[in-house]
């Protein structure tokens, strides 16, 4: 229990890192949320991620930006100061010593970081997607890190361990994964997936899974029929074609899954149906 404990804090660090990324770090609230003293904060945070809390949010922040180079209309200095950098110059340094190019680079070849070349796609593939607005989601969840794939199977495997051995599931519950990152910008063991049920909890004990909200607002919703193996190349799609053709933009909220089958462990690769939620303004 007390192993379960630790990693509930530090996930909460998480979370409040990632749902406050564009204000300064505050130590003390950090080590306060972790129970931990300032004094040993900063190591127990470098051996649970890898990294320290300072170089985590740098990561994260330019990884996002990546996005607004990407898709945005924002200056590169714009997103400079967005990051939290008082120059250009600085934040073409960082920029450069994270991805190994400049941001004007993939400002001006809208290039995949790595290089990464997206997959064919069908000749006769028409994304199409719905305007939706929603309502925030209440779920609970389980993180894991890692290639989606691998990071997806263990988190699932947590998260329904816990709901049946509590009894919890019924043909109402829905089903959601939420990818934070995208993996051609993201190094493979850092991408953050999140298996979520929208159960409520109430005082029960959740041990080292998490309650935390999908976000409500607009978002693009299309479906993806078949693999999930085969997800990337209905992204592809949406990026390269729906997004630019639409004119919308995109906000900074991670991009979240409805998975619509009761059991895909036993429904067939091609008839999984999964419903697609891209946040947008």
């Amino acid at each position: 229990m007390a192993g379960n404990r630790h990693i509930e804090q530090m996930q909460s660090v998480l979370a409040c890192i990632e749902q406050n990324l564009d204000s300064d770090i505050n130590i003390a609230q950090l080590a306060s949320i972790a129970c931990y003293s300032e004094y040993h904060f900063h190591r127990v945070f470098r051996a649970f991620i890898g990294e320290s809390v300072y170089a985590y949010r740098k990561r994260l922040l330019l990884e996002r930006a990546v996005v607004h180079l990407r898709y945005g209309e924002k200056t590169v200095t714009d997103i400079a100061l967005d990051c939290g950098y008082d120059s250009s110059s600085a934040f073409n340094k960082a920029f450069r010593n994270q991805f190994n190019c400049t941001p004007s680079e993939v400002r001006s070849r809208r290039l995949s970081l790595p290089p990464t070349p997206l997959p064919m796609l069908k000749e006769n593939q028409n994304m199409k997607a719905r305007i939706v607005e929603i309502d925030d989601i209440a779920v609970i969840s389980a993180r894991e890190t890692g290639q989606y794939s691998d990071a997806a199977s263990r988190a699932w495997q947590r998260l329904m361990s816990f709901a049946y051995g509590n009894r919890l599931m019924n043909k109402d519950i829905r089903s959601f994964g939420i990818s934070h990152d995208d993996p051609t910008v993201t190094s493979p063991e850092q991408l953050r997936y999140d298996a979520c049920l929208d159960i409520d909890s109430g005082d029960l004990d959740i041990g080292d899974l998490q309650k935390q909200t999908i976000p409500g607002g607009r978002y693009a919703r299309f479906t993806h029929k078949g693999p999930y193996e085969q997800m990337t190349e209905s992204f592809s799609a949406f990026f390269t074609q729906w997004l630019p053709e639409s004119g919308k933009k995109l906000r900074d909220q991670p991009c979240f899954m409805e998975h619509m089958n009761r059991d895909p462990r036993r429904t067939k690769p091609e008839n999984l149906r999964t419903e697609v939620y891209i946040p947008i303004k």
